[in-house]
Parts: C-alpha cells; structure tokens; sequence
C-alpha cells in the first residue's frame, strides 16, 4: 500500500492545513462520535440506570463530575498523538519505570496460549461447584499461571535451540535488539484479559434487548442465541476495516439512541414519576443515599468506570485521531513557526470534536440516571441477571405505556449494538498496534496492521460470546471487571499524562496554563476516586465506617 494511504505514516512534506470556520471544522469532527458509541452502552443503559435503581436521585451530581472530569485527559492524550505521531500504547511505553527487552517467549503462540488458558479457566470457575470458592478460585489461578510459565519456558527453549543451529550471516545480524517493553505495557496485556469479560456483557446485553423484541425465535434463553446473531452483524460491519464506514454507521445509531432517551426522558413528566425540582436539588446537593452498603458503592465505581469518557476509549481515540487524519494532516515536526501552527489548528478541531460529543455523552448520561432513579428506585426494581434488560424495559412501560416497549427495544439496542460495534473496532485496533510495539510486525506495514485487526476483531466477538455464555449476567459482570479495571487504569493514565504534560510534549504546542490546571485537578482526582472508593467499600463492609445514615 502506498504511504500516503497510510494514516499512521506521516513525513514532513506530507499535510494539511486545518480548516477555518465552524463548517469546515464541523466536516472534519468525528472520532468522538465513535467513542460516544462506545461510552453509551455499559455505562449509561445499564450502570448508570442501576445505579439510580438502587441510590435514587441522591448520585446525579456524582454521575454528572463522572461525564466532566476525564475529557481534559483524554484530550491530552491525544494532543500527544497529534504532536508525535505515536498511538497511546507507544506514548505510554514510554514512561518511566522499570523496562526490559521483549523476551524470547513473547510471541503470538504464547498470547494464544493466555487466550486459551484464561478460557478455560472461566469455565472451570464457573462450573465448578464448590462452598470454598476462595479455594477454588486459587487453584484455578495457580494452573493457569502454571500453563503460562511452562509456554514460556518451553518457547524460549525452542528459540535458543534454533538460535543455535543459525549460522549468523553478518555480526549485524547478532547485534540486532529486541524492543524494550516498560511496566505499562505488561500491565495493559494484563488488563485486557479483565476488558474480555467487561465487554461480553455487553454484547449478552445486546442479545437480551433482541429477545425482547422476537421471544419467540429462539424460545426459552434465546438471548445467547441473539448474542451470536448480534457478534456475527457487528463483525460485517467491521470487517471492512474502514474508518469512513465506521463512522458514519455510528453517528447514524448515536443520533438515533440519543433523541430517544430524551424524548422518553421528556415525556417522563406527563406520568406519576415526573421528576421535581426538588428531586434535582437533592441529587446536586452532593450528598450520599441514606444506606450506602458496599453493593451501592461497587455500583456508582462501576457507573464511573464506564461513564464519561472511560478508560478504553482514552485511549482508542488516539487512533481514531490518526484515522481520521488528524496526525498526518499535522505532518512531522519541523523547525520554524508553520508546524506549531498547524498543529495548534488541528488539536484545536480535535478539542471541538471532544466537547461537542462530551455535550452528547453527558445529555444521555443524566437522562438513564433520572430514568433509573424516577421508575426503577420508586418500584423496588433492581436490573440484573438475564433479566436485565426486561427490568430496564420497565422504566419506559410503567411510565408510558405499554405502547413504549417497542420504542425501548429499539433504543437499548442501538445502544449497546453501538457499543460493541465501536469496543471492537477500538479494541482491535489497539491490539494490533502491541503486535508493532513488541515488534511482530513493522508499524510502518499499514497492510499487516489491517490484517490484524481483522483477526482481533473475529477473536474478540468469539471471547466476548463465551464470557457471556459462561456468566449471562451484564450487571455482575461489569461490577467487577469495571470496578478492578478502574482501580488500576484510573490512577495509570491520570499521573501518567500529568507526567506527559511537563516531559513529553513538544513545548511549541503545550496545553495553556488553565488546561494545565484543570488537568492537574481532574488527573489527580481521577487517579484517586477508584482506589478510595474500593477501599471505603471494604471499610464498610469490614464494619469499620460508616457513610449515610
């Protein structure tokens, strides 16, 4: 393929200058309309509605600081893209920390075998009976470690045996180093695994919203059925590879899902659980439920997980940055004032493209929550198991009518098909993007990397069908894999940019003072609200503290 096709290759003599005006600015907004599509899924219909469930009003203003809080960083992030040309996983493989040179086992065998044994080891978890499950779950974790360290050992053993009997060509040939890997990256490989789980749920969740609407296609558990009809539509969308596609399905179901949880939301106050003012008040007026147990808070960490701009989607918009262009029509630093300026112009439309979505994302947000917390908290009902999507469908029927179902369906797919679309997309994309980091293939072979991403994109959909089948419960499933994942991640990428706003960017093009203290208030809050919030859960639990009455 020739370079200039390439989005992720840019030269000096290759750019574009940004465009001036609001239309021309708005024709080049859109990878923020893909990231919406995958933001508004496990975080608004489900979380952000359970939440409400089991709290009331009383976390609006929790939900609202969770939608404006990380958009500063995930801006920063990619202003380090524009200005670099490197995606996230290749900025933050360069932080500082403890790094090595890729080992010898590092390869596509042994990530098969980590796919393979992490299966396997879920269904052991889940069919396994057992009164001990802290026993089992150890057990379980120590074969798995057990099959990854003997992969290891035994492909190591195989390259050096075939190092061995290769008769080097040239001492050139000897010298030539492995890439280096820091702490970051092994951390992420880690996570990813968790990241399988979380988006199973969501696309079990999809197959629930599609029972809903044909019950009796499948019959009785027909939503794991449905489940692989929705992987196998998600995966022709994608597998054209095509950015220009993507975005335009997107922005089509965004606008659609969008328009009908504010019509339902709006039509909420002709019916007997409008909402008052003084339900607003009391939600703003940061407080906290009356019972906060650690069920309430594991519930609102999840919310905040996967809210606003969540972790994943930090990070997948430095790709969709670049696929749209942003970084190559930038072109390659250069000497002089023109590249400052240009680059300026483009990080300029890329903070219009964020805002404008973070405006779209924060709309639908706030309107699940009063859903949630005006239908399901009045009625005692608590979305979960398979039934998930049944119980939500009970916040349009009991307030509109029967009539709504149908307008329910219909959006609660949109928005999770949405999100599997666009988590995919994202996910394959950044796992192909680790394949050039630990050097499988060339960065620079845009043909190879389109490659990957078609395969990630099968392999993904296949892993997000079996966490589903195996545990058919979106809620639990998010609750915990969100809740570890942000504990982790959060606090990761909210010092790690503050690092990077002083020792990584080109000083030409660095963030104003108030972006800079705005980013040092939201990155020191998002790096300790997970951690603190879990550590609180298990206070409470312990018996130690107590919050609410």
């Amino acid at each position: 393929m020739p370079q200039n096709d390439d989005p992720y290759f840019r030269d000096t003599e290759t750019y574009r200058e940004p465009p001036n005006g609001w239309r021309a600015t708005l024709r080049q907004v859109g990878p923020g309309l893909i990231i919406v599509g995958s933001v508004v899924g496990s975080g608004e219909l489900i979380m952000t509605t359970k939440l409400g469930a089991v709290a009331g009003f009383a976390l609006l203003w929790f939900v609202i600081v969770s939608c404006l809080i990380k958009v500063v960083i995930q801006t920063e992030i990619a202003r380090h893209t524009i200005s670099s040309g490197q995606t996230f996983l290749h900025v933050f493989n360069a932080l500082p920390g403890p790094t090595c040179r890729r080992p010898t086992w590092l390869t596509l065998g042994w990530l098969t075998v980590v796919l393979l044994a992490s299966v396997v080891g879920m269904i052991l978890y889940v069919q396994v009976e057992t009164q001990d499950v802290g026993l089992k779950s150890v057990l379980i974790l120590a074969g798995v470690v057990l099959t990854l360290v003997g992969a290891a050992f035994t492909i190591a053993h195989r390259s050096a045996r075939a190092a061995k009997r290769t008769i080097p060509s040239s001492p050139a040939s000897t010298s030539t180093a492995q890439p280096t890997i820091n702490w970051f990256t092994w951390l992420w490989l880690v996570i990813m695994l968790l990241n399988f789980v979380n988006a199973g749920a969501i696309l079990g969740g999809s197959g629930q919203a599609v029972q809903l609407a044909l019950p009796d296609v499948f019959g009785e558990g027909g939503d794991q059925a449905w489940s692989v009809v929705v992987a196998i539509l998600a995966a022709v969308i994608l597998f054209s590879g095509s950015y220009n596609a993507l975005e335009k399905t997107l922005v089509t179901l965004v606008s659609t899902f969008t328009l009908l949880t504010v019509v339902s939301t709006i039509l909420l106050q002709w019916t007997g659980y409008a909402i008052t003012w003084e339900d607003v008040e009391r939600g703003l007026s940061f407080d906290v439920p009356g019972s906060m147990t650690p069920a309430v808070i594991f519930t609102a960490l999840a919310m905040y997980a996967g809210t606003g701009v969540a972790y994943g989607e930090m990070w997948g918009y430095t790709y969709w940055c670049v696929e749209k262009g942003y970084a190559k029509h930038t072109g390659a630093p250069t000497s002089g004032s023109e590249w400052p300026r240009r680059a300026r112009g483009w990080i300029r439309v890329m903070y219009i493209d964020s805002l404008l979505t973070m405006v779209v994302y924060t709309a639908s947000t706030v309107c699940f929550f009063l859903l949630g917390a005006a239908i399901l908290y009045a009625s005692g009902l608590d979305p979960d198991g398979s039934k998930t999507l049944a119980t939500l469908g009970e916040m349009y029927t009991e307030s509109l009518g029967s009539w709504a179902a149908t307008l329910f369906v219909v959006g609660a797919f949109f928005v999770l098909f949405t999100t599997v679309v666009s988590g995919v997309a994202s996910g394959s994309r950044v796992l192909a993007d680790a394949l050039t980091l630990v050097g499988v293939f060339r960065s620079t072979d845009f043909e190879v990397r389109m490659r990957f991403i078609r395969i990630f994109v099968v392999l993904s959909l296949a892993l997000y069908l079996i966490a589903y089948w195996l545990f058919r419960n979106p809620p639990m499933m998010l609750i915990v894999t969100s809740s570890i994942i942000g504990a982790v991640m959060y606090p990761t990428l909210g010092l790690g940019v503050l690092y990077l706003r002083h020792r990584g960017i080109d000083p030409r093009i660095a963030p104003s003072l108030p972006t800079t203290v705005w980013l040092w208030i939201c990155g020191l809050v998002v790096a300790i609200i997970s951690p603190v919030g879990i550590l609180y859960a298990l206070a409470i639990q312990q018996g130690w503290i107590s919050l609410g009455n």
